[in-house]
């Protein structure tokens, strides 16, 4: 065969495997327009912009399986719109999220921490290790921190499994380091033992000051520590997951209660120590999040609900097919 023939050849495989994979992309898009109207209409329109007072979910709706696990941007008006990333848990603060996502699905499913703007534009991202649990932004938008678990261990079972937290400096896009690696102290003196596992940032909105959970034994100690000092402090005994209030004066957490233990939420005022149960019965497995000062919000069942802070009343709907609830203060 000819040179010539060949590059003829060539040019007409590599235009025939172009009309093909053009006709297939024509035809996945078309059914994806005809069997969810709301992902295709969502796929053509700008992104919305995520701005004070909106609030970020992720898509539980068995009505549009096409959007699972969608990110979701619900306005004040209520209305949902679908945004264009593809998340395992997800925060936004002050115009930078972080969106924990699948990297790779084969031969093993990889993950990644993705950084983005009020856009939906991705502007970094950083490999983690595990699967995703847990994911919190600064409250200036500059940090952010992620939990993954490691390994098929319980999490039920302290010290029999594994979790590696992140923090993160969001606008350089690159890890400050896992909390394993930070100088920890309990009543003055530094501890280390192997099965140290950390869980649950929330951000303190000073600098990259946090409060986390460490386990370890049969505690679960609440930590204050300082990303960028790489030091923790055991503050208390017997928290789980914190979420610090806007007003920085409390902390929402969830607490082992009975034997078998079931998880419960409560509050904990920073001055007084006084913690208050709140009204929700059954265990959830969530880190709860602050719609405001007055009112938390917690996604269990693939429901979203609401309770009041001073644990006045029991819990209510707030959204249907939807979790990983967070209001953008």
């Amino acid at each position: 065969m000819t040179r010539q023939r060949r590059v003829g050849l060539f040019v007409a495989l590599t235009t025939a495997a172009v009309a093909v994979i053009g006709a297939y992309l024509a035809i996945t898009l078309l059914g994806a327009s005809k069997e969810d109207p709301t992902i295709a209409a969502a796929a053509k329109a700008p992104a919305m912009e995520i701005v004070k007072g909106d609030m970020v979910l992720l898509d539980r709706d068995r009505q549009h399986p096409k959007a699972w696990g969608r990110m979701v941007v619900v306005g004040p008006d209520g209305r949902r719109h679908i945004g264009r990333l593809t998340c395992e848990r997800v925060a936004f603060a002050a115009g930078s999220g972080i969106c924990m996502a699948q990297a790779h699905a084969l031969p093993a499913p990889t993950y990644e921490a993705r950084f983005f703007d009020a856009h939906q534009n991705v502007t970094g991202k950083v490999s983690v290790p595990g699967t995703p649990s847990r994911a919190r932004v600064s409250p200036d938008g500059r940090y952010a921190a992620s939990t993954t678990f490691v390994g098929g261990d319980s999490y039920t079972n302290p010290g029999q499994f594994s979790t590696r937290t992140r923090v993160y400096d969001v606008k350089g896009g690159k890890s400050l380091g896992d909390l394993e690696d930070y100088k920890v102290t309990l009543d003055g003196q530094v501890i280390d033992k192997q099965d140290f596992n950390f869980w649950g940032v929330t951000f303190t909105g000073v600098g990259a000051q946090f409060y986390a959970t460490l386990g370890t034994g049969d505690h679960h100690y609440l930590l204050h520590g300082d990303a960028l000092a790489r030091t923790a402090t055991v503050v208390r005994d017997g928290v789980e997951c914190p979420s610090l209030s806007p007003d920085g004066t409390r902390l929402a957490f969830k607490a082992r209660v009975g034997q078998p233990f079931q998880w419960r939420f409560h509050v904990l005022d920073l001055a007084s120590g006084k913690e208050t149960a709140l009204e929700e019965t059954r265990s959830v497995d969530d880190q709860i999040a602050w719609l405001d000062d007055r009112r938390l919000a917690y996604g269990v069942d693939e429901e979203v609900m609401e309770v009041p802070a001073d644990g006045s009343r029991g819990p209510r709907r707030l959204m249907v097919g939807a979790t990983n609830p967070n209001s953008v203060q």
